[in-house]
């Protein structure tokens, strides 16, 4: 087929060791998007934690309560990371599942898996940004009587 006639030009099909280089590809990044989303949460959570801490540790004091909009917005960030991700995924499984049928394998890593993880943990977010934005608008400052020195 001639290009630019309006009509599409064929790709020709790719030789077995293009199709392992991108298999291996695609198995490196699955590896590689498992491991940044635990780390991600692994930081959420320790920077969550730490100032959960620091406020609760100084609640007596009235503006406190507006340290916890760093945490909120870094949920809904992370959230929308995680839930565009999880959105995105199904044109690699199905590429990487198109590599394994070529390649005549019969398993492939299951993306579905990081898809399940990223909304689980897009859900987890969401769920402490709730929490937080509750704590932050909703509940005063704690009687002095409950708060220790």
């Amino acid at each position: 087929m001639e290009q630019g006639s309006g009509e599409l030009t064929s790709r020709p099909e790719p030789s077995d060791d293009i199709l392992w280089k991108q298999y291996a590809l695609h198995v490196d990044l699955y590896k590689f998007y498992m491991d940044l989303a635990l780390r991600f949460n692994i930081f959420y959570y320790a920077v969550t934690g730490a100032i959960l801490s620091y406020y609760f540790a100084r609640a007596d004091v009235p503006w406190m309560k507006w340290t916890l909009g760093f945490p909120c917005l870094m949920s809904l960030a992370f959230a929308t990371v995680f839930i565009f991700g999880a959105t995105r995924i199904e044109v690699v499984r199905d590429e990487l599942f198109s590599i394994r049928d070529k390649l005549g394998l019969e398993t492939a890593p299951e993306y579905k898996v990081l898809t399940l993880m990223l909304s689980v943990c897009a859900a987890m977010f969401v769920l402490v940004t709730l929490g937080l934005c509750y704590m932050m608008l909703f509940l005063g400052v704690p009687p002095a009587s409950t708060v220790k020195p």
